[in-house]
């Protein structure tokens, strides 16, 4: 190809094959883009099923009809509460799901393990028209800026609150202490059903 301007020489448009110094940049250019573009490896942490005693209830079943969680803490990174009322989010440090999605799986499961067999509908099942449904709002469920989680829910006209210690704020304690606060809210909701 000839080079637009008559007389010059256009090194844009010269076949001169790339010297090993023009193939070294380009690797190196290369590799630093690849580098930029790769995620932050994330942190993924459970809220874990605790297990409980098998009581004797009977009547309807019972099926979570909704779950409501305070303003910023529905997502995926993990939310802690820090000092003058702030948030820290933990971009790399996340639940497998929104945090709704994680306590309606696990609340339930708390609940069917503490329900005799067939007592409590789970999350995708289909719920039969005898079925007693209740609505959770979530006043509060976080931990910090102490080092506590705190659990504080609506269920109807009843209002829960549990606080339960942690050993720290780091994100494996905080998701132990929401664990142990969505047992103790199971334990309270099968007692006053």
């Amino acid at each position: 190809m000839e080079c637009p301007v008559p007389g010059a020489q256009c090194p844009v448009f010269s076949r001169r094959p790339l010297g090993t110094g023009h193939w070294a940049l380009l690797l190196a250019m290369l590799f630093v883009s690849c580098s930029f573009f790769s995620k932050t490896k994330s942190t993924v942490y459970t809220i874990d099923r605790v297990p409980g005693q098998v009581t004797a209830k009977t009547g309807a079943p019972l099926a979570i009809n909704s779950i409501e969680l305070p303003a910023g803490f529905d997502r995926k990174e993990i939310v802690v509460r820090k000092a003058n009322n702030q948030l820290d989010v933990r971009g790399t440090e996340q639940w497998p799901a929104t945090l709704s999605d994680v306590v309606l799986h696990t609340l339930a499961y708390d609940l069917a393990d503490r329900l005799p067999a067939g007592m409590m509908i789970l999350p995708g099942a289909t719920k039969p028209a005898s079925a007693r449904s209740i609505d959770i709002v979530f006043e509060d469920l976080s931990a910090g800026p102490d080092p506590k989680v705190v659990l504080d829910a609506r269920i109807g006209t009843a209002q829960q609150r549990i606080e339960v210690p942690v050993t720290s704020l780091k994100s494996a304690d905080v998701a132990t202490g929401m664990s142990q606060a969505l047992a103790q809210l199971a334990d309270r909701i099968v007692s006053a059903k």
